[in-house]
Order: C-alpha cells, then structure tokens, then sequence
C-alpha cells in the first residue's frame, strides 16, 4: 500500500510534498510552518498535522510503529 494519496489517488512522497508546498504557498502558509506539518504528519502524534494536509487534499498513511506506510 502506498503511504501518501493525492486526492485519493496513491503517489509517491515528491509528488505528494509538491502538491503540500504548492497548498501551503497559495493559502499563506509560511514555509517553516508548512515543512513543520509536513515532517509531523508523518508521525504517529500528528493527527492535527495530518488533518491540515488533508485539506490539501492529501492523506498519510502512518504505521503502527510510526513509519509512513508503504
């Protein structure tokens, strides 16, 4: 299973950072903040992250041991 869906459509992580750093940049949010929920998303604590990349349009799938699925 692939770790990151665009749009409910599985890519790989370049092209789903893309499209993050893409949001993140035509909704005013500042790079450090966006690289910050990026990184976090991938972790087992960041739900509050992951649902901000969710709004992009992006979902990561995070394992059990905390690794980026896939």
């Amino acid at each position: 299973m692939d770790q990151y869906f665009l749009h409910d459509r599985p890519v790989p992580e370049p092209e789903a950072s893309t499209a993050w750093f893409d949001y993140a940049e035509r909704n005013g949010i500042d790079v450090p903040r966006a690289i910050n929920l990026w990184e976090d998303a991938a972790t087992p604590e960041g739900e509050t992250s992951r649902e901000a990349v969710a709004r992009a349009g992006i979902r990561v799938l995070v394992d059990q041991d905390g690794r980026p699925q896939g």
